[in-house]
């Protein structure tokens, strides 16, 4: 019994000790030079290698999710280094794996330990997750009200299948991850080529972010609450 109580205590000094670990790396070693969006690029170019550079890529992602680190810059970078249909599908695996990964660690956690993590959010995530089950956690995807990577710890707390976890979570992100892949290749074809058509898929991608971005506002403001009656969800 005693043993079970100390669980996710341990795995919560276990989480502490890598991001310490990975804080450090950050500030206090070269590391944090190589973090920036043009870094990352010229990392993952410098591979020169067809195979290596997405395996690289996609472990990368898949690792920054799991340890809930925000991947928006990961997103870009993919479509700069890899454009925009290979990109789409690397940003898509590493998500994905990224993804299931801070759901298995939530399991693993416990929900007192998640709740250390999140605090009195992870108690409003769970009840959503809950309550509506797949098709609610597919709304929370494709209109992103809860972060990402807490809403990735809150499901793993729930009775969810991973396999419907998975599959909500394959099709939540997915019209995201296109819109951000296609807007950074946009930008790479735009300032390379400053023809009519190169300019018109900048202004559409541009478009297309904006809306995406605003979506969460707009759909607020229509009454919108796929979170029901746990107010300490929203971001």
């Amino acid at each position: 019994m005693a043993a079970m109580k100390l669980r996710p205590v341990i795995t919560m000094a276990g989480f502490a000790v890598a991001l310490l670990v990975v804080g450090i790396l950050v500030n206090w070693s070269p590391v944090a030079a190589r973090l920036s969006l043009d870094e990352i690029v010229t990392g993952i170019r410098s591979l020169q290698s067809p195979i290596v550079a997405p395996v690289v890529f996609v472990l990368l992602y898949a690792t920054a999710t799991t340890l809930a680190l925000p991947g928006s810059v990961l997103t870009i970078a993919g479509g700069v280094v890899f454009g925009f249909g290979w990109g789409a599908l690397y940003n898509t695996i590493g998500a994905n794996f990224g993804a299931s990964g801070a759901f298995f660690f939530a399991r693993a956690l416990g929900r007192d330990g998640v709740e250390r993590l999140l605090g009195r959010r992870a108690r409003g995530l769970e009840h959503a997750t809950q309550r509506f089950g797949f098709v609610g956690l597919l709304a929370l995807r494709l209109i992103p009200l809860v972060p990402f990577n807490a809403l990735n710890l809150g499901s793993g707390l729930t009775r969810l299948r991973w396999r419907e976890y998975l599959m909500a979570t394959v099709l939540g992100i997915l019209p995201g991850t296109l819109v951000y892949t296609f807007f950074a290749d946009a930008l790479v074809l735009g300032s390379v080529d400053a023809s009519h058509d190169a300019r018109a898929r900048v202004w559409l991608a541009g478009g297309m972010f904006l809306f995406l971005s605003l979506l969460p506002l707009l759909a607020r403001k229509l009454g919108f609450r796929p979170t029901g009656e746990a107010p300490g969800v929203a971001p």
